[in-house]
């Protein structure tokens, strides 16, 4: 069977004095048949291409050459001068060389250069020149990022950031002041669910133009990039060279209270707002969630649970819509607010820091716990019992981070009945709640009369916070 061969050209120069690329192939056709090779393909680079330029990755016809070698389609290949495959002392021999060790060939008889066969010496010696050019390249360009991550500098990336420019230092206005809106309203009790899809009933379309979800929406959030902060390898090491958006307080509580629950089953979303503010008339045990069939909704006493009496039930909407008219009424008008503002307590900043510290304390404690069980210090059952633990104290802590000061909460509040009746409609339970638990402390729900068929508001004695 007759030794298949590739002849391979390249010519890195179209200028007068470089050798043309007809003349390399008739002179690689006459080696090959002076040595007894049969050319099954030619392989002609098209002019002007570097032979050392990104080590040859950018050479199609070389990686072509790269895979039949690999797959045993070619048994060696014939050049005019060994510098066609690669200049530079070597880049470009160690894939080559990796190709022809995974075929099974013969380095001695792989590379045919002026009408004699380079020796495997000289290829190994290629090839480590070549390794060790690219372990250099790859060290430098990881020094190179470092250093520029340390001083600040942005590192534009294919897709461009939602909130800047593809310089990653100009802001686009518009999505700036999405991205605040985002902060504030998730800063405020509001569910990042609850922003993307209200996003998505506006229209607001994400960097590649399609709708948000919650996983898009919260990665965005918790980006240092939009806090004015230079990221590497996921630590942030400076003070960026462009614009925040957020400040650096708004990033680390934005942090603690978007933080997934990573372990334990996931809850469902929640669909009854009025949860834990309403207490049955008759024990005083708080009234929980009854769905029916057909989708009928209702707040009802459980015998068996917290020692329940079982005797009275109220129709969620009844009561749903009773708060939400009193929570409207009251928000909408300018001097309850100021009054509900001035009777709020003043924030307590010191209590944030402390939660943030404690959550990044709690974060070394999780780290720990693996350590010990990798090194056999501890059982898996005492692992996953200690991670609870870990896991209950941060969602105490996120709760606090949670409770933001709520004068903030009501300056940023429609000012027309007709905008606050929207934004409790579109923006979701959590919003809800947050404004209830601003002025409601509980409800009573008092047993039905004679009547059930209609709601009777006199079943309802309310316990305002203020």
């Amino acid at each position: 069977m007759p030794t298949r061969a590739a002849i391979y050209a390249r010519q890195s120069r179209t200028g007068e004095g470089s050798e043309s690329l007809e003349l390399q192939v008739e002179r690689c056709r006459e080696s090959a048949e002076r040595h007894g090779l049969e050319v099954v393909v030619e392989l002609v680079e098209p002019p002007s291409t570097s032979g050392y330029k990104n080590r040859g990755r950018d050479r199609a016809r070389f990686k072509q050459l790269i895979d039949l070698t690999r797959v045993g389609d070619v048994d060696c290949v014939v050049v005019y001068k060994t510098d066609r495959l690669s200049r530079g002392g070597g880049p470009g021999y160690a894939p080559l060389v990796d190709a022809i060790e995974a075929a099974g060939g013969d380095p001695n008889r792989f590379i045919l250069a002026d009408n004699s066969w380079v020796a495997e010496f000289e290829l190994s010696i290629r090839a480590a020149m070549d390794r060790e050019a690219s372990a250099l390249t790859a060290a430098r360009m990881a020094d190179v990022r470092g250093r520029e991550a340390a001083a600040g500098k942005p590192r534009p990336g294919i897709a461009r950031g939602y909130g800047y420019e593809r310089d990653c230092v100009s802001l686009i206005d518009d999505e700036a002041a999405r991205i605040k809106e985002a902060a504030s309203r998730v800063l405020d009790g509001e569910s990042v669910y609850s922003v993307a899809q209200d996003w998505n009933r506006q229209g607001v379309p994400s960097t590649g133009g399609g709708q948000w979800s919650t996983h898009v929406l919260r990665k965005l959030l918790r980006q240092p990039r939009i806090a004015g902060l230079r990221e590497h390898h996921g630590v942030v090491v400076a003070v960026g060279q462009w614009p925040a958006i957020i400040s650096v307080d708004e990033h680390e509580r934005l942090l603690a209270v978007t933080a997934a629950r990573r372990h334990g089953r996931k809850k469902a979303p929640r669909t009854y707002p009025l949860v834990g503010f309403l207490r049955c008339g008759r024990c005083g045990t708080n009234l929980r969630s009854l769905g029916r069939e057909g989708g009928k909704r209702s707040y009802a006493c459980r015998s068996g649970e917290e020692d329940g009496c079982g005797g009275l039930r109220i129709k969620a909407e009844w009561v749903e819509d009773a708060v939400r008219d009193y929570v409207v009424g009251v928000l909408t008008d300018p001097l309850l607010v100021d009054r509900l503002v001035a009777a709020l307590p003043l924030p307590d900043d010191s209590t944030q820091r402390d939660a943030l510290e404690q959550l990044r304390q709690l974060e070394l404690r999780r780290d720990r716990i693996t350590d010990l069980l990798v090194d056999g210090s501890i059982s898996k059952a005492d692992a996953k019992r200690k991670r609870l633990e870990v896991d209950d104290a941060e969602a105490v802590l996120q709760r606090t981070l949670a409770d933001k000061p709520a004068s903030r909460t009501l300056t940023n509040l429609p000012s027309t009945a007709h905008g606050m009746l929207a934004a409790w409609n579109e923006r979701g339970i959590d919003y809800q709640r947050s404004l209830i638990n601003l002025m409601i402390d509980q409800i009573t729900i008092h047993p039905a009369g004679a009547v059930r068929r209609s709601f009777d508001p006199d079943r309802l004695s309310w316990s305002l916070r203020v």
